[in-house]
């Protein structure tokens, strides 16, 4: 239960300072994806159903925050979640370079397949400044995510011994 109201208070909060109180001040490539980080960390470190449960949440955070067509973003972040657990699985995350490397790629991952999904619509809103902003967006985020998933597991790890 603590671990379900640590992620569910981090993405609430971090998605509302970050959309409604930094959103018409700070480009919104500078904004960091809390909804998503807590979406990955879910995925990555905490087991079982009690994962999924707490990845729920931030993906209706992210659902409501973004636009997109209904539903999209939320089935989006659940499958950001089974990926991120397939990475927690497969990988061992203790250090900084593996967990930067997950979160870059999920977030990587994330990017190519808006710019796929939008391609083969026929949009092509994409520039080279658009793919500097994601660029920036995508190492933003990553490094925030690496010290919060290392106090969190960290935390974690010590609440379970």
């Amino acid at each position: 239960m603590r671990y379900f109201l640590a992620l569910f208070s981090l993405s609430y909060l971090g998605a509302a300072f970050s959309v409604w109180v930094l959103s018409g001040i700070v480009p919104w490539f500078l904004l960091p994806d809390f909804p998503f980080l807590s979406i990955a960390f879910a995925g990555m470190f905490v087991p079982g159903l009690t994962g999924f449960l707490c990845a729920l949440p931030p993906a209706l955070f992210r659902e409501v925050t973004t636009s997109g067509p209904s539903w999209s973003v939320f089935l989006g972040s659940v499958a950001l979640y089974f990926a991120a657990r397939e990475i927690g699985r497969r990988f061992l995350l203790r250090d900084e370079p593996s967990i930067l490397a997950a979160v870059v790629s999920l977030l990587a991952g994330e990017s190519l397949s808006v710019i796929l999904l939008l391609s083969l619509a026929g949009a092509h809103p994409f520039s080279l400044l658009w793919g500097a902003q994601e660029a920036v967006r995508i190492a933003w985020t990553s490094l925030i995510a690496v010290p919060l998933f290392l106090d969190l597991s960290s935390r974690w790890r010590r609440v379970k011994d």
